[in-house]
């Protein structure tokens, strides 16, 4: 997965406190607006509205909250770091600090479950996982995640 087809360096974000998982989820909608021809309330809705599906929550304070919009013509991401972790509703009970957002066009079945794989994949590797939560900067994440994407593929 070429990480930079989903990502780009301004919507890889080191992130000040969020106070829930709704605040976290309405600063993703409002920068993946900015890529995409989608409201920033369109794509919140989307990803609150599969969050009531169930958590998307990995565990190890890690999340993958992802939907679907009619506008959104190709996936695009967006990632955070939190400064600190909120609430998530995750199984193992860890707050969520990681926080790897996607959105894909309505009808791109198959593409969201590779993405989703891929992504799930490359957060579940405990030393990156280390090294991204030491990132201080938008920038070092950007590469620590393309470079993961890049090994993995």
């Amino acid at each position: 997965m070429n990480i930079s087809q989903l990502l780009s360096p301004a919507s890889t974000l080191v992130c000040e406190k969020m106070s829930s998982k709704k605040k976290a989820l309405e600063k993703v909608s409002e920068v993946m607006a900015e890529s995409i021809d989608c409201s920033a309330k369109c794509i919140f809705e989307s990803l609150f509205t599969r969050e009531k599906l169930g958590t998307t929550a990995l565990g190890n304070g890690v999340a993958i909250p992802h939907g679907r919009v009619e506008k959104c013509e190709q996936a695009t991401a967006v990632f955070m770091l939190l400064e600190t972790g909120v609430d998530y509703d995750a199984p193992d009970k860890i707050p969520v600090d990681i926080i790897f957002a996607i959105m894909v066009p309505e009808q791109a079945h198959q593409d969201h479950l590779r993405h989703l794989a891929k992504i799930a994949e490359i957060l579940s590797e405990k030393p990156l996982v280390s090294q991204i939560r030491h990132a201080h900067s938008s920038e070092a994440l950007y590469e620590i995640l393309e470079e993961a994407a890049n090994r993995i593929e």
